[in-house]
């Protein structure tokens, strides 16, 4: 892609990303197009497009699945970062019903770790038969530390799962860790796959 194209797509707040055949694009918009934001959506947009294509190949890789949309809205805001996720009464994900929300004051590591922490939240709704102890959360971080040594290195991991584990309230995000790290890369692995074997029956 040439420099021209690239910037009349980050213009456009839009970034095309090929990856296995997957055609994904990307909008990011300050919420209510709150100035405030605007430059931590640029910050957004320009992650995008320098890693966007290597993210969706890289996560499709390691899961084994198919990016499920072609096209995702992302909302930059100042509040907590969630995937916009339709659940059923048993708290599973079995759709959207929103764009992704990021929070607007991150550093940019975090930015780019918690875009692809959301965009693998989205990935793994089409998986809605799971065992009951392994929750949203849990059946994501079986693939997500690797993920992030896959792209980025063991140092990034780590940053990564540190910062996770300051985030209090919402969800128990230590004890998922604990969890999750407890086992070895072949085991969470193959737990993962044992979850996407389940759904292709």
């Amino acid at each position: 892609m040439n420099r021209f194209i690239l910037t009349v797509l980050v213009s456009a707040a839009s970034v095309l990303c090929l990856a296995q055949g997957t055609q994904i694009t990307l909008t990011f918009a300050s919420q209510n197009k709150n100035q405030a934001f605007d430059t931590a959506t640029d910050e957004y947009r320009r992650i995008w497009a320098a890693e966007g294509g290597r993210i969706i190949e890289a996560m499709e890789r390691i899961s084994t699945l198919r990016f499920p949309e072609k096209r995702v809205h992302v909302g930059i805001y100042e509040g907590t970062s969630f995937a916009g996720l339709r659940m059923n009464k048993d708290g599973i994900p079995v759709g959207t019903n929103g764009p992704v929300r990021m929070r607007a004051s991150y550093p940019g590591d975090v930015k780019k770790g918690t875009l692809i922490h959301e965009l693998g939240h989205r990935m793994n709704v089409q998986l809605r038969k799971r065992p009951k102890d392994i929750d949203d959360h849990r059946l994501l971080f079986l693939y997500l530390y690797d993920l992030y040594e896959d792209l980025y290195g063991k140092e990034y991991a780590d940053a990564q799962v540190a910062f996770g584990r300051t985030l209090k309230g919402l969800y128990d995000y230590d004890a998922a860790w604990n969890w999750v790290l407890a086992m070895s890369r072949q085991e969470r692995l193959s737990k993962f796959t044992d979850v996407v074997k389940a759904n292709r029956k």
